[in-house]
């Protein structure tokens, strides 16, 4: 087949180049170009300063490839200045509003809708504002929800709204066509069936190139790849198109997944930066030369609990930066400080309720991770989300004075844990250290067995000398005085990218009882010496409440209640208590709270359950019946429960404190306040301070610590809120 590109004033485009999806040629010096009679679309790479209309076509069925009139592309002046900004959105798996009818056969069981269009309309309008420097949108996938026809359309009718130019690429729930089928690839990665015809109809190629302000930016159907669709096709059309430029020349990649090494291996030369999406987290690594930029949902809460965000990415002509943002649509309450980087990046929020004995700002953001308390110093873990990097910071508990503060190569986004002379810290990479716990020195390192793949949300448990920690893919135990792994665990589930909350839960030494979602498909328990299984899961009765509900989706850490020798769980909507010798289900307790990853807080009055979005309960320990309900109010700034939209204070459990002649709740919450609960559910008072909270207070004695999704950190007289 044969072609012509043109500038808008009809003389020849020189040196263009042109693909068929398999094939890449360039554009003679009269413009026309010759391809073989292959592929679904013929597409052009828009060269900087640049773009086309229009820059594919199908390509022309039964063409001979001889005929003298073929296809014609015209060049269009774009403004492309440096520093060249755009803005990385990721998974908005819009749906259009239907009856609850529909909405729930549709439904995934998880949540009953993604962003509405709507929502992308208002946020591409407001760009001029919200965003006056970017030059395009660049968006890595799940448009759609379902994949249906009426999401198509809606989406491509949402993005007319854009001042600027939008970039797409296809992710898997692009190419569910309605239909939610899973099966495990090729690369044992759990992930769903699909095809891709739908996308192809609406949207035109997954895989093609450009170019703006001299960055060469290359596009992959991540979803297609995993399947082994067209892996090979997709491997070897990307092997062309990089041939077209000076070896090692800057370009970047948009993945809907992170890249592994079914992808970068084939590379002839590494990216300087990848952006993708698919685990709806915030998760910067710099693996090589590349920084691997994972970044969360824009319209509704991730899976990491950020609050919906955006990202602003600058390239330089050298260098990629990145600025993340945090998408409010409520206005800013005014009792709180800046929270528009809230989890992001730091900021100082000064509070000046009389309860403060002492303030002090972490180098990067909170999140869900409290402190950790030893020996008279408190040891936090920041993550900084602009770039690959977080800290592990010492404190003096006395006085909040600063005593060390260690960078390192990620985001630190779990309680650092002290055990002998060291702290330890588990990164968002994946790769775990031990620091010298009087200077911060780094003692060992034991490296991610895969940053593409590994995560860690998860703080590490210790007990007995060992350090245990992981995910669902990879839990390792490992020496606390050599950094020495004493056992690995990788074959409780094939890779999945949905994050794991959940520590480990050592008894006694003996067992460790974790639970993941939504593999493996009941809660493991393992001897924790030898990391060999001791529940024996598989053979559970079928008339088990996991199996018979489905409710096997464990969203954070267990508590052990020695009272009845049972464990605690957080699951999906519920939580529930199981058998600490068998791992069989007592019993199930159902609640309205949905992603709740908060773990139970065991009384002797009953269980304390925190229900995101709603409030706090007490289970009955025997039956899990509600004992009582305090449902919580508040002036939250953003949402953090996974899939939600609208704000609410609730998403940290409460801290058992004692009180003038009693045990009481001290309940942190996103509005700031912290909130002082009686064991019968009555509240005594409520403190209201600048930062919002997203992590339980930790007791100190005299002081309970709190750690702001801002950076804050905050020691309180115990008797705060009283």
């Amino acid at each position: 087949m044969h072609g012509i590109i043109v500038h808008t004033a009809g003389e020849p485009a020189v040196g263009i180049s042109v693909t068929n999806g398999r094939a890449v040629t360039k554009t003679d010096e009269t413009g026309r170009f010759a391809l073989p009679d292959e592929g679904r679309f013929v597409v052009i790479t828009r060269p900087t300063g640049f773009t086309a209309s229009p820059w594919w076509l199908p390509a022309p069925g039964g063409s001979d490839g001889t005929a003298e009139i073929g296809l014609r592309f015209e060049l269009v002046p774009e403004t492309q200045t440096l520093p060249y900004r755009f803005l990385h959105l990721t998974d908005t798996h819009m749906t259009v509003p239907r009856s609850d009818e529909e909405t729930d056969e549709l439904a995934f069981g998880l949540y009953r809708e993604g962003s509405l269009p709507g929502q992308i309309t208002d946020f591409l309008r407001s760009l001029p504002e919200r965003a006056p420097d970017a030059q395009a949108v660049f968006i890595t996938g799940d448009l759609v929800d379902h994949g249906l026809a009426e999401e198509y359309e809606a989406y491509l009718e949402a993005l007319t709204a854009s001042p600027v130019p939008v970039h797409v690429i296809p992710g898997n729930h692009d190419h569910m066509n309605g239909h939610h089928g899973s099966l495990i690839s090729r690369n044992d990665y759990l992930t769903n069936t699909g095809t891709p015809e739908l996308y192809e109809k609406y949207l035109g190629p997954r895989w093609y190139s450009f170019d703006v302000a001299g960055l060469h930016v290359v596009t992959l159907d991540w979803h297609t790849h995993e399947l082994g669709l067209d892996h090979e096709e997709q491997n070897a059309w990307v092997k062309a198109d990089l041939a077209q430029l000076p070896f090692g020349s800057p370009w970047i990649l948009l993945f809907h997944d992170q890249p592994n090494f079914s992808i970068v291996d084939e590379l002839p030369w590494q990216p300087v930066a990848a952006f993708s999406g698919h685990w709806h987290t915030s998760r910067v690594v710099q693996v090589g030369d590349t920084l691997h930029v994972n970044s969360p949902t824009t319209f509704f809460a991730s899976l990491d609990y950020s609050p919906p965000a955006f990202r602003t990415v600058t390239w330089d002509g050298e260098n990629i930066t990145l600025q993340t943002e945090t998408l409010l649509t409520v206005a800013e309450p005014d009792a709180l400080g800046d929270v528009s980087r809230s989890t992001f990046a730091a900021s100082s929020s000064p509070s000046a309720h009389p309860s403060i004995v002492w303030r002090s700002e972490l180098a990067g953001a909170g999140h869900r991770q409290p402190v950790s308390i030893d020996a008279g110093v408190v040891f936090a873990g920041g993550q900084v989300e602009d770039r690959a990097a977080g800290s592990v910071e010492a404190l003096d508990l006395a006085t909040g004075e600063l005593l060390w503060r260690t960078a390192t190569g990620s985001a630190v986004k779990t309680t650092p844990a002290p055990a002998e002379d060291v702290v330890i810290a588990a990164e968002v990479s994946g790769d775990v250290s031990a620091f010298d716990r009087t200077t911060g020195a780094l003692v060992w390192k034991v490296p991610s067995s895969d940053p593409l793949r590994r995560f860690a949300w998860g703080a590490p448990t210790v007990a007995g000398g060992l350090v245990y920690l992981g995910d669902q893919s990879d839990l390792r135990a490992i020496d606390v005085a050599t950094g020495d792994v004493v056992w690995r665990r990788t074959d409780l589930s094939p890779h999945h990218n949905l994050v794991n909350h959940s520590a480990p839960l050592v008894i006694d030494g003996s067992l460790l009882v974790m639970g993941f979602w939504p593999t493996p498909a009941h809660p493991i328990g393992l001897d924790a010496l030898t990391g060999e299984s001791v529940w024996a899961t598989a053979e559970l009765n079928r008339d088990d409440p996991f199996a018979a509900l489905k409710r096997l989706l464990i969203m954070g850490t267990a508590a052990y209640d020695s009272s009845n020798d049972s464990v605690l769980m957080p699951a999906f909507g519920h939580t529930t208590r199981v058998d600490r010798a068998t791992g069989e289900t007592v019993w199930v307790s159902a609640h309205e709270g949905g992603f709740s990853p908060a773990t139970p807080v065991v009384t002797e009055e009953g269980i304390v359950v925190t229900v995101t979005g709603h409030g706090i309960r007490m289970l009955d320990r025997e039956t899990g019946e509600t004992v009582w309900d305090r449902r919580i109010d508040g002036e939250a700034p953003f949402p953090m429960a996974s899939y939600t939209k609208t704000p609410h204070p609730v998403i940290a459990a409460p801290a058992v404190v004692e009180g003038a002649d009693r045990r009481e709740l001290l309940l942190p919450g996103l509005d700031g306040v912290v909130r002082r609960i009686s064991l019968d559910g009555s509240v005594i008072g409520s403190a209201q301070l600048a930062s919002p909270f997203a992590a339980t207070l930790v007791d100190a004695g005299d002081l309970v610590i709190a750690v702001g999704t801002d950076g804050n950190v905050v020691a309180l007289d115990r008797a705060v809120a009283s």
